[in-house]
């Protein structure tokens, strides 16, 4: 799967596994569909793609709602924060080094 790559995510690293899985799937269910662009909004996963079937939406679709349950830096468990000035999905590790960064 090149979906990947293709599109050059601004994510982190902790969604990898997210990106990959839809990547297979779309790769079954909706061949011509082309990401334009990934990247982090309000503390999930947002995917713009060109060409995608109806599947292919529902699969997107799915994997954003997922997002918001794993922690965008290690893969691990995550939760949405909101008191940090903006929103990201975080495990508790990760969420207490910004909160000490932030103050």
């Amino acid at each position: 799967p090149k979906l990947y790559e293709l599109a050059h995510p601004e994510v982190g690293d902790g969604w990898f596994a997210l990106i990959y899985m839809l990547s297979k799937e779309l790769a079954v269910v909706s061949q011509d569909a082309q990401a334009t662009q990934i990247k982090e909004k309000f503390g999930g996963l947002r995917f713009y793609f060109m060409n995608a079937t109806n599947e292919g939406i529902r699969a997107i679709e799915t994997t954003e709602a997922r997002s918001f349950k794993v922690c965008e830096m290690c893969g691990k468990r995550g939760v949405l924060r909101e008191d940090l000035g903006w929103f990201k999905t975080l495990c508790r590790r990760h969420y207490v080094i910004r909160k000490r960064r932030t103050g």
